[in-house]
This record gives C-alpha cells, structure tokens and sequence, in this order.
C-alpha cells in the first residue's frame, strides 16, 4: 500500500474520507468501519452493484405501499396552501377582504405525530402519570419539593386531575394519560452565504425527559411543519387592490404577516386535533398497554418576536409583555414586591369581542389597520387586528395560550440583559479612557479555558461586542468581575463589581436543572438584589460619564442611513447613549420563579433546545438540492425518521457516555508505557525546584499505607521509618499521567465529569480540613504532576507484603488571602494565593480525595509578584513564565454544579 497507511483497505477507507466533493469528517469515517463495514450482518458479497441513488428510491417508494391506516404512514409530510385576507379600505358590510393564497405549506397533522410516537420504541421511556417529588435533607432533616420535568410540574398535575375527573358517556375504561405537547419555533439561516432560510415548528414530548429532549440525536425532536413567508407577489396583490400610502402600505404588509401565521397555525389545529384535545386517542403504546392520551399544550418557545406573533400583541407596545398587561413605563421596578403583585393582578388575556370589533372596522367599513377607529379600540391593550388561531380554536376547551409562552433564559438575559449591560460598560471605559479598552482585551485573553465547553477561549477583541451566540455572552457574564475590577474609578468600582456578580448569581440560578424550595427562594431574593443593582448602576455610574456609541454602533447607524438616505446625506459621529432598564426582556425576568412552579425548571423549555435542533435541518439541507427548499427538507427528515424507527431503541442513549472512565469510577490516570519516566532523572532535570521531593513523598505515601487519616498536614516519618518503603524498579519505571479524569456527583444528582492536564496551571479543589469559625469549605491545589508508582512495604506495621502500585498528585497549595471577606452577601467571590516558597508550599495529594476541578481567574487588579518563587522558570510555573499572579479568583459561576456546591443548595452534594 502507497506510504503510510499498513494496508489497502486502510488506505481506501482514507482516500474515500479525503477526497469526494464533500469531505467526511474523522468521526464520520470511524462511524463508518466500526458501525458498517465490522458490523457482523454486513456482507460483501450483499452490496454488489450498490447504487445509492437507487436504494433511496426504494426507500421513497416504500412508504406508499403501506396501509392508508397505517401509523407511520399517517404522520408523514402532507402540502397544504394557506389563505389570508387582505384588507382594501373599501366599505362593504359583506366584508372587503380579498384572499390571498400562499401554497406549499408543509405540515404533519399532530394527530398522527401523537400517535406515531406513543407507538414507537422510544415510548418506553415516556411518563404517563405526573408525580411531585420530595428531598429530605440529611443534615437538616427538613422536607423540601423538587422542581425539574415538566411531569412533576404544578401544570401538569393540575391537568392530569382535571383530566381524570371528567366522565365519559361511551364507558371507555382505558386509562386516561397526557401528551404533553411543547412547541419551539424559530427562522434560521441554512447556509454561511445566501438567503436560505427555514422557520421549522419542533414537537417535543414532555412525557420524556429532559435530558433526551436536549440532547440532538436521541430521535426526541419532531419537526412538524415548515412556516412559509409572504412571498413577493404580495407586494403586487397588495397594490393592485388598494391605493395605501407608503406607512399604511408597510401596516397592511405587518397585517398579512400576522395573518399568515395564524392561517397556518390553524391548519395544524385542525378539527381532528380538537376532537383528540376533547376526547383523547386511543393508542396501543409500545408496552401493548391501550392508553386512552389527550394532547395538551403546555409550552411554547420562542424569542420575542414570534412570541408577539403568537399572542398577537403589538411589538414594543404599551404593554409588551405577552404574559401581562402591566405598562411598560413600570418595568423599571424589576425585583420590588409592587412589580411582582403587578405582573400577578393584571395577567395577559385574549379580548375576543374586541379584536372582531377591530377587524370589522377594518374589513366593513375599510378604516385602516392603525386608523383611529382601529387604535381606539386596540392601543390600551397592546393588541393586534388578528384573531389569536390558540385563543380562538382551543381557548373553549380549557387552554390559555399567555402562559404556555414561558421564559426564554437565551434571548431574554444572555443576548439581552446582561448583552446591554457589558456593552454600557465598554461605552463607560471609552468615556473614562479609551487605552482601557485594550487593557480589557488583555484580561479575557489571559483567563484560562475550563471543562468541555464551560469556559471557552475568549477571542482577541471581546470589548468590539461582535460574538453572536449566547455562550459566548456567557462566557464573559461568568468571567467578567476580575476582568473589570480596577479600571473605574474607586466609587464607581465597587458599583460595578456588586451588579456583576448579582447578574452571575441570578443567571447561575435561573439555570439550575433541579430546584428546591429554598434555591427558588434564593431566586426571588437575587431578584430582588439585581433590580437594586440596576438601578443604583443607572442612576449612579451612567449619570456621572456621557457614554457615546461604540465605533461598530456608528458605522452600523451610518450604513442604515446610507441605505435610506434617497440623496439625503448621513450624519456622522457618535451620539450619546443612555442605559435603559425600561425593556421587555429585564421585566421578564419577573416571571422565572413562577415558570419554574408552574412547569419545571428552565432547561427543559429553553429555546437553546430549539437551537440545536437547528443544526438537523441545515445538515439535511446539504442533502437537497436547493429547489423548493421547504420540501426538500421535508423529504430528507422523512428518510431519516424511517431510518431511526429501524434502529434498535438501545441506541437511545448511546452517545450519552463515551469516557473511557466507568461512572462509578472516582478518578482514572491515563497513561501507558511509553509514558513511563525515569523519575530519578526528572528531579536531577529540576534540581533548582522545591528539594525533598523523594523524603516528602514517602511520609505521603506511609501515611496512607498505615490508614493515617488526611488533615492536611503531612505526617513526617524519621528516616528509618521512610526506609519501610521500598521503590519498584528504584524510580525508573514510573507512570506520568498525561491527563487526569475525576467523576463527581452533581447538584441534580447525576454523574459528571472534569478532565485536565497536569502541569498546565490547572487546579483541583477538596474539602477543607479546617475547625473554627467560618471557615472556608475548601481548599485548593495547582496539579503539577500526575504519576503511578510501584511500591513496596516492609517492616512492622505492614498490611500488605505485595508491591502495590500507588496514584499521587505532585501540587503547588493556594491558601485563602488573608482579610478578605467573600460570600454572597458581600458580593465578591473567594480569593486565593499561592502559599509563599516553604516547606509548606509544595506537597502531594491522594487523587482519591480530589472533589473536582477548579477555574482559578488571575486577580488582574493586584499583578504578578516573584515574591512567592524564586524569579525565572519553573516546573511549578506554566511554560513561558518567569514569576506568579499575585491572587487568582475562585470561579464560582464557572457551571451550575461548581454554584450549587459554593451557595450550599446541591441535592447531590448533601
């Protein structure tokens, strides 16, 4: 075979992989030869005269050939075009409406989908009957409700028995259960360059749980529609049947929007939905158990734009809210205890008699759409001349369509909130000294990367505010308190320390998977502390400096005004900016303890889920041919979904864990042969670091023969002692780890865990041994080396007479600063150093012990010192470094889990 590859298989399995007009990634090929070629079905001989094209013609085909009754048939694509009518401003009691049509709408009838995924394998996993769930703490004893699942949710109890108390007339004695229905929707980009687009409606189950629902391939997400857009030829309908002016021509064009949207919504409520919603389904479930299941939405996701569209609410009216109707001029009082009996006394409501008032004014007596006529009725209210398709078909059956528009975590505080606030923030650094800007940069650039995705590398130019995704917003809310600390003045500093960490504690709360009664509380208090916040932040930082608009902000208002200019020529240079707190997404945030209640925690509804289920759809429109792109992409899901059905239901959760370390495993060092060292010759190489590493290792590792129990403290052992302790191979032959793997236990009681490589400057943290008043729960080490040694043990106290190969931690110990008070009441977070040049300083740690990895942020405020060490390279230093930062904050904000175990409110740590 051509060089390198050991055979010829190997090297067209490669060549195949790198050449092609699309090359397939690493984990697609291995995909390939594990799951195809090895598999022990797949035979040679059976693939001769393959032809792809062919097979996948067969697989159309096949479907067509099964019974008009049969399930998997039923739930497939169906086309339907939507009709909408365009308003003409004649007066015409009959009604002056002209129908517009707008084909190729591709839909699933609900029903179906319902039905096709009660029968499949992945139904056994689903929750039929809701329950609540109580924790008792071991420490307290004191009994507390657990808020996760939507089926342990206060709304889906309250369904269930509402359910059950209804009587039948048929005598139907089947068990009566719930489809909890929840809805995401949202436009997406299909390609980098282009205008392709595609706004899917996913269906998820809430009878399943949320960690199948937010992992993409667990077969968990149904797409059952493709939302058409207006398409051009509206714009000619338009104006060969009115003679609107530019402004009423743009309402009535905002008006047909809205009304295609509901047309389609109302093809997919259809008649045999509400029938089902009434009088349930009867379905064979995948356990043979015939189930009588009622559909029952409990949840739409959506960011605010197509939640105005859905509630058919004004966009920035007088009351924005789609789940209130308190102004907009009062969403200042965020966080007080007027603002939540507000939200509860005047919740969103649907005035039908209203809206047909309105739409007869516009479509009998052809007043315009934001005519006098039409405001008077509609502007109080915050509503729209178009009837709500939910409100309308299922409102009389039981649903109210305001609520089941939850909280959006994303949208609403990542890219909107905490967005605005560090975008004012880079505005005040350029108004107090522009070179801070870079300063800033520095900052992010030199915090460390942590975990698999939890903190990111921060790209070269943070402060230019360009970072689209969410994570990357919050990446910067988790990191940003040292990354600021020290560049506003003394009084404002303080200020803006206080307001980052009330905005981390608030979003590190209303993130958790699992809550109890007291962490909901804990939420209502943060609340209240960022509300605080805020508005001391604006009334006293923003007024002492006049912010202007960021470099980006003015070129993007220039190239606006450019491109509606019509001859006029554009202003230039920046304008002043104030800092808003009166915005729909800050008075959201009100709601999240009640959403929590009503449907379980935030995770299981965020539209993060519908995001990932993006990633799907662009993938299987690389597949089509970039005609007729809303059935292409049906088409391709059809394929993809028959071939799910077809694999073992096993494979569910497949991807899950892929470690090479088993859960129950506490910790696991990876290393082999060839990563064996002559340890001897390792010190001789460092000869100028910290000396007694051999004496200080067997007092550790004696300790630990003898069952000695850990408190910190070395025990030192005379030499004839250390002399019972002999090394295998006289330290030739010891294992160096190259990466170390810890399990832990989790807040919400699951299995996770943290990787990192010795030696890189990364930490590890363990529970503090220390009596006395308050102190600090744990104690922190940097991880220089990771290595497995053989030992024997001799002498008198002896429990074992075999060579025994023993894990340890070469580490460089942190120990608390000194003075510095930290805490959630005082808003700062833990402050740690490195313990100065001693004997102390250095030691060896059972990885036994380890709870998990830390993310230690330099405290950039205080500089670097050669105070600790001696001045110049070190092993106990990162590659490059010649002396320490001073202090390194302790990132409790890093993940949900490292938030519980610092605010003491993790299940699973208890």
């Amino acid at each position: 075979p051509p060089w390198p590859w050991k055979t010829m298989s190997v090297w067209r399995i490669m060549t195949w992989m790198l050449t092609g007009s699309n090359q397939s990634s690493e984990a697609q090929t291995t995909r390939l030869v594990r799951d195809v070629i090895l598999a022990e079905d797949f035979k040679i001989e059976d693939v001769k005269g393959f032809n792809a094209h062919t097979e996948m013609g067969r697989l159309d085909a096949s479907e067509a050939k099964l019974g008009d009754n049969d399930i998997f048939r039923r739930d497939g694509w169906k086309e339907a075009a939507a009709e909408i009518l365009v308003p003409t401003r004649e007066k015409d009691p009959n009604g002056n409406g002209q129908t517009f049509t707008v084909p190729g709408f591709q839909y699933r009838p609900l029903t179906a989908v319902i039905h096709a995924a009660f029968s499949e394998a992945a139904s056994k996993w689903f929750h039929f009957t809701p329950f609540k769930r109580f924790w008792k703490s071991p420490l307290t004893g004191e009994e507390q409700r657990l808020h996760d699942e939507l089926y342990t949710s206060d709304a889906w109890i309250q369904a269930h028995d509402d359910l059950q108390k209804q009587r039948r007339t048929d005598g139907c004695k089947l068990e009566k259960v719930i489809a909890g229905l929840m809805f995401w929707s949202d436009s997406t980009h299909l390609a980098q360059f282009g205008n392709a687009a595609a706004w899917p409606v996913y269906l998820y189950f809430g009878n399943q749980s949320k960690y199948a629902r937010a992992c993409p391939t667990s077969g968990a997400c149904h797409p059952v529609a493709f939302i058409p857009t207006l398409p051009e030829t509206i714009k000619r309908f338009i104006a060969s049947i009115t003679s609107a002016k530019r402004k009423s021509y743009s309402d009535v064009l905002a008006h047909c929007k809205r009304e295609l949207f509901h047309a389609i919504w109302r093809i997919l409520l259809d008649d045999e939905f509400l029938d089902a919603y009434k009088n349930g389904i009867v379905i064979k479930c995948h356990d043979g158990v015939r189930r009588r299941v009622f559909p029952r939405i409990f949840t739409y996701s959506a960011d605010y734009p197509e939640k105005v569209l859905i509630a058919t609410i004004r966009d920035k009216g007088i009351c924005p809210c789609p789940r209130c109707l308190l102004p907009k001029s009062r969403f200042g009082g965020i966080g007080l205890r007027a603002d939540m009996l507000g939200q509860l006394a005047r919740t969103q409501q649907f005035l039908k008699d209203t809206v047909i008032a309105a739409r007869n004014a516009i479509y009998k007596a052809g007043a315009p759409i934001k005519g006098a006529a039409v405001e008077r009725l509609l502007k109080e209210f915050s509503l729209v001349p178009t009837l709500n398709t939910f409100a309308d078909r299922l409102g009389p059956l039981g649903l109210n369509c305001f609520p089941m528009l939850v909280v959006d975590l994303l949208h609403e505080f990542e890219l909107g909130v905490f967005k605005s606030v560090f975008r004012h923030l880079i505005r005040l650094l350029y108004a107090i000294n522009s070179e801070y800007i870079a300063v800033l940069n520095e900052h992010f650039r030199s915090i460390p990367s942590f975990g698999r995705g939890a903190i990111r590398r921060f790209p070269s130019n943070v402060s230019d505010v360009r970072q689209n995704a969410a994570r990357h917003f919050e990446d910067v809310l988790q990191c940003a308190i040292p990354a600021f600390e020290g560049m506003f003045p003394d009084e404002h500093d303080d200020i803006i320390r206080l307001l980052l960490f009330r905005l981390a504690e608030w979003h590190a709360l209303a993130k958790l998977r699992l809550h109890t009664d007291d962490s909901l509380d804990k939420l209502d208090q943060a609340l209240n502390a960022l509300g605080r916040q805020l508005r001391r932040f604006q009334q006293l930082t923003c007024s002492a400096f006049q912010a202007m608009e960021l470099p980006r902000e003015v070129a993007a208002r220039q190239k606006r005004q450019d491109q509606s200019a019509n001859g006029r020529e554009s202003t230039s240079g920046a304008r002043p900016k104030s800092f808003n707190i009166l915005t729909y997404k800050l008075h959201a945030l009100g709601d999240y303890t009640a959403s929590i209640r009503l449907f379980g925690t935030t995770d299981s509804y965020t539209t993060q889920i519908g995001e990932l289920a993006h990633r799907l759809i662009k993938m299987l429109y690389q597949s089509t041919n970039k005609q007729d792109t809303s059935k292409q992409l049906a088409k391709q899901e059809r394929r993809r979904t028959r071939i799910r059905r077809q694999q073992s239901s096993t494979t569910l959760f497949r991807d899950l864990h892929t470690s090479e370390l088993p859960p129950e495993a506490h910790h696991f060092l990876s290393g082999n042969r060839c990563n064996n060292i002559n340890l001897a010759s390792y010190l001789g190489e460092h000869k100028d670091d910290p000396a007694d590493f051999i004496p200080k290792l067997k007092d550790h590792l004696l300790s630990r023969l003898l069952g000695l129990d850990y408190d910190g403290d070395e025990r030192e052992f005379s030499n004839a002692q250390r002399g019972d302790i002999l090394f295998v191979n006289n330290l030739s032959r010891v294992s160096q780890a190259k990466r170390l793997q810890i399990n832990f236990t989790t807040y919400d009681v699951r299995r996770d865990q943290d990787t990192l490589k010795p030696g890189c400057g990364r930490a590890v943290m363990m529970l503090s041994r220390e009596q006395g008043t308050n102190p600090h729960p744990f104690w922190y080490a940097q991880v220089l080396g990771a290595f497995c040694i053989q030992v024997l043990h001799i002498g008198p106290d002896i429990r074992n007479r075999s060579p025994q190969s023993m894990e340890f931690l070469w580490v460089r110990w942190l120990g608390v600063v000194p003075r510095y008070r930290w805490g959630f009441k005082e808003g700062r977070l833990p402050k740690v150093g490195f313990i100065p040049d001693s004997p102390g300083a250095f030691g060896f740690l059972d990885p036994s012990l380890i709870l998990r990895a830390c993310h230690l942020i330099p405290a950039f405020a205080d500089g670097r010192t050669d105070d600790l060490l001696r001045h110049g390279p070190t092993v106990a230093r990162p590659f490059g470094e010649v002396d320490d930062w001073t202090a390194f904050y302790v990132n409790i904000f890093t993940d949900r889990d490292m938030f519980a175990r610092f605010a003491r409110i993790g299940v699973g740590h208890q």
